[in-house]
């Protein structure tokens, strides 16, 4: 009777043993599933040719780069650039060949915009011998005047305005371009990103030889940027990791890291 008792009460720890076993197995592939799709998701988001410090299309980095990187990365989704002029970037957008597009106003395109994630501090920039004065937009309205692509789009009504009747004003995908039309005298003035006539200006005087002083125009004020996404889900993953990244600093590092590069 007692070994009866025994035997029933191994095969019920044996059984029971089992089962925890089972149960063990069942979650640790749950998570490893769970752990693969969430990094099987993937974001493909176009954006704009090199403009440093911003985009180095190269390798991939620069401020706008990292940011969207390192947001999507804090909710583990992978990050899969494609670098495009603005024009080709909408025309992916779309078609449904990317599902996420920068520099984009909230009415520009159908879908859903993220919080800001950067600003750009855009000037005019003129040559200082030149002595031109520049206080009003209005101001340029005759002069040779090159802009970054979309500027019109982005730098309000009054821009836009002024730069439609403005015959002598160009729109150009590569900034690089703008700086060193300005250092040429080819054009009287150049709009753009504080940090990226800066960067291109030093980068001239190095490599071409193009040395002149450049006074900056303050006219307009700093300009929010965000992610246009195809989702609300994508959207709403994106905005969770980047508050992620300001909560851990990790979005001050990045800023400091470029703010004096020199690549």
């Amino acid at each position: 009777m007692q070994g009866s008792a025994a035997w029933i009460v191994f095969l019920l720890l044996r059984y029971s043993l089992d089962i925890l076993l089972l149960v063990i197995i069942k979650v640790t592939l749950f998570l490893m599933v769970i752990a693969l799709l969430g990094f099987a998701e993937e974001a493909h988001v176009a954006m704009a040719l090199s403009k440093p410090p911003y985009i180095f299309e190269e390798d991939a980095s620069g401020l706008e780069c990292d940011i969207i990187r390192e947001s999507f990365k804090a909710v583990r989704i992978d990050f899969k650039p494609s670098f495009v002029p603005m024009n080709r970037a909408e025309a992916l957008f779309k078609s449904g060949q990317v599902n996420g597009v920068i520099n984009k106003l909230e009415n520009s395109l159908d879908g859903f915009p993220s919080d800001p994630y950067i600003d750009y501090y855009n000037v005019v920039a003129s040559l200082k011998n030149r002595k031109l004065k520049i206080k009003t937009i209005d101001d340029l309205a005759n002069l040779r005047v090159a802009g970054f692509q979309t500027a019109k789009s982005v730098l309000g009504d009054k821009f836009n305005s002024v730069m439609t009747k403005n015959t002598k004003y160009t729109e150009v995908a590569e900034q690089l371009t703008q700086v060193e039309q300005l250092l040429r005298k080819r054009v009287d003035a150049i709009v753009g990103d504080i940090l990226i006539i800066k960067y291109y200006q030093r980068n001239l005087k190095e490599d071409a030889g193009l040395d002149a002083e450049i006074a900056i125009h303050d006219l307009f004020p700093s300009t929010a940027y965000r992610i246009m996404f195809k989702t609300a889900k994508m959207r709403d993953s994106f905005n969770k990791g980047l508050k992620i990244i300001h909560k851990k600093k990790i979005y001050s590092g990045i800023i400091s890291r470029y703010t004096s590069i020199k690549k």
